[in-house]
């Protein structure tokens, strides 16, 4: 799968049992109606019980300028999971879900079902919010283990 180039998301949840964010690039397209993507997350991943629990999340698709981003919500740098919040610009959508300033695209969602298959948890996501942000700047790939532009 690493030559596969793929999009550079940070999934952010808030709610109840926490607030998480982690970095992403299996994140598909299921469906226009609903507007429902997947999620696959190694089951080993800390998210994973806050997900469960909080349900809502936010997709934030990251421009080629938000390395470091992506960089802190992976866990690339020594940042703890709440430190990683405490160093970018974020705001909040209409379900209170946290975006951050800059990307994108932010994708606002609540869990709708979830499978196991092999070593990762599927979560299907039911969108209610999407917000395309006016910037032209290109996207952040994920390809061959390294971040690249599309530009």
């Amino acid at each position: 799968m690493a030559s596969c180039a793929a999009g550079v998301h940070v999934i952010t949840t808030d709610g109840e049992t926490g607030r998480y964010g982690i970095t992403m690039t299996a994140v598909t397209a299921v469906t226009d109606e609903p507007p429902t993507v997947m999620l696959c997350i190694n089951r080993q991943s800390a998210i994973i019980p806050i997900l469960q629990g909080n349900r809502d999340l936010c997709i934030n698709t990251l421009n080629d300028s938000q390395q470091d981003v992506a960089e802190h919500f992976a866990g690339l740098t020594d940042l703890s999971p709440e430190e990683r919040f405490e160093y970018h610009i974020w705001h909040r959508g209409q379900t209170g879900q946290l975006e951050v300033e800059g990307a994108l695209a932010h994708l606002h969602g609540s869990i709708v079902d979830q499978r196991e298959i092999g070593t990762h948890c599927v979560f299907f996501v039911q969108l209610n919010e999407i917000c395309n942000t006016d910037t032209q700047a290109p996207a952040l790939l994920y390809f061959r283990r390294q971040f690249k532009s599309l530009a």
